[in-house]
């Protein structure tokens, strides 16, 4: 490594851990979320050389972390919700990923760059990094949302069509940016890459619903289809014997090992079909129900005649499974990558004044594009709330694991941007990044409706809650501080 001081990988692990701790303990005296801090601080220090620009170990750690934290938020996920919200999902993941696409493709063509250099920035700005939302929004209870699964639902759909984009687009590209031409991309390929994009869903599909099935089908339909024998089939054999005594193996002494195998396992999955091995994970928690981690265990105990007497005690290991889960995701492993992720903005001031106006014009029409779209399209065609609507648009601003695939693929290997389209994009995802846990903490409060909001005579903000809003269920103490803090009338 010669980036900056040399350390051991030991010491770039305390430096590390201390951020997180910082991080956390700044969070909860500011009233912010960890993941601003997280980024800043990693920003800094790797810029003052005390973290390295590129460790491939911290790096590898930093993708498990973000595995973890997909994983983590598939467990809490209702899937019933997800399937409506995958419904409603569609056209916000669609109009959010156009609009910002636009705005990068039409600021880098002000500034005189290339069509190349134009649809390179515009795929930079499309794909939303919904782990970073999704972290801000459990920072704040808001994880289980109903905004919160739209913004999920529709980044996955967002992330899908991000993927395809790029498989297709970046290396034509590369061709017609290369002086020989050697490489083609023919239909064929554009054909593969959409069919690995079916592989992959019919495969994650088949875990959900035949390998780790909610409830097995009684009986077979007097005509069933194809599909319906080997659901009935398959998903008999596997809630009997299958998902359940697996993840309880020795009376679920090794489950949440056994958890996190089968989230890797769909993780590599995603990988060798082209996508984030984090959206594995993610479906990966969303299929695992919580009627799995329940078996009866049997113990000899004395009655009052002084017996022995067998009994049998029902014994529910999900909730301290998903606490282990919960651990690695948002204390350990997770917060690593967003550490890593602040580190990828190094600063060189020359090339940053230079840079600075153009990303700055840049993240402000994304910003404004990717808001009003996304809301737009949750209203219109999802039909949210206009609260929940804010919310989406706001939650879909951040930029993460696709954004640097293409930065990095068009400047470090390819070198089809110059050093200041590299910054200029980096900056803007890192402006992006920042804003997503403040945008989301100002709007708390209007989307809980203890304050108001009007817009051209339109309120957006949610009416005053005489109950505890969705996903506050949990949390009625929290939710009573909250509505001290901001109606203290009430």
């Amino acid at each position: 490594m010669n980036h900056g001081t040399e350390f051991s990988i030991w010491t770039y692990s305390i430096i590390i851990f201390l951020v997180v701790v910082v991080s956390k303990l700044v969070s909860k005296k500011t009233k912010t979320v960890d993941v601003l801090w997280l980024i800043i601080i990693g920003a800094a220090l790797t810029n003052l050389g005390w973290l390295p620009k590129h460790n491939e170990f911290l790096e590898i750690i930093g993708e498990w972390g973000i595995v973890f934290v997909m994983f983590a938020l598939g467990l809490e996920e209702n899937l019933e919700r997800f399937r409506q919200g995958l419904k409603r999902g569609l056209g916000i993941a669609l109009i959010g990923a156009f609009f910002p696409f636009l705005a990068g493709y039409f600021i880098a063509t002000f500034f005189g760059y290339s069509h190349n250099s134009a649809m390179l920035w515009g795929l930079t700005m499309t794909a939303t990094a919904v782990s970073l939302t999704m972290m801000s929004l459990r920072s704040d209870l808001l994880h289980r949302s109903t905004a919160a699964t739209g913004i999920m639902t529709a980044a996955i759909i967002d992330d899908v069509l991000s993927l395809v984009g790029v498989a297709i687009f970046v290396p034509i590209i590369l061709v017609s940016s290369s002086t020989d031409g050697s490489e083609l991309v023919t239909a064929l390929d554009i054909l593969w890459i959409i069919a690995k994009v079916i592989i992959f869903f019919a495969i994650t599909l088949f875990m959900g619903f035949v390998a780790f099935p909610e409830k097995a089908p009684l009986e077979l339909p007097k005509k069933p289809s194809v599909y319906q024998i080997i659901d009935y089939r398959f998903s008999r054999v596997m809630a009997d014997i299958g998902a359940r005594r697996f993840l309880m193996i020795h009376q679920g002494e090794f489950t949440p090992l056994i958890m996190v195998l089968i989230a890797m396992f769909l993780g590599f999955i995603a990988h060798e079909l082209g996508f984030h091995p984090a959206v594995g994970a993610y479906f990966a928690g969303l299929f695992l129900h919580a009627d799995y981690f329940v078996h009866i265990k049997v113990r000899y105990v004395k009655n009052a005649d002084g017996e022995i007497v067998r009994e049998k005690e029902r014994d529910d290991q999900f909730h301290s499974a998903a606490n282990v889960i919960d651990h690695l995701a948002y204390t350990i492993f997770g917060p690593i990558f967003f550490v890593n992720l602040g580190g990828k903005l190094v600063f060189d001031p020359t090339v940053v004044m230079d840079a600075l106006p153009m990303a700055l014009i840049l993240y402000a029409a994304v910003t404004v594009f990717q808001i009003l779209s996304a809301s737009m399209a949750a209203r219109f065609t999802g039909s949210y709330q206009w609260h929940e609507c804010i919310m989406i648009g706001l939650g879909m601003l951040g930029r993460a694991e696709l954004a640097f695939i293409v930065i990095n693929i068009a400047f470090v290997q390819n070198s089809v941007i110059d050093n200041t389209e590299f910054y200029t994009l980096m900056i803007t995802a890192f402006l992006l990044n920042i804003t997503v846990p403040l945008t989301l903490k100002w709007w708390k409060p209007y989307y809980l409706g203890f304050k108001k909001f009007k817009f051209l005579g339109i309120t957006l903000s949610r009416p005053r809650p005489a109950t505890v809003p969705q996903g506050w269920s949990e949390h009625k103490e929290l939710m009573d501080a909250e509505r001290r803090r901001y109606l203290p009338d009430s």
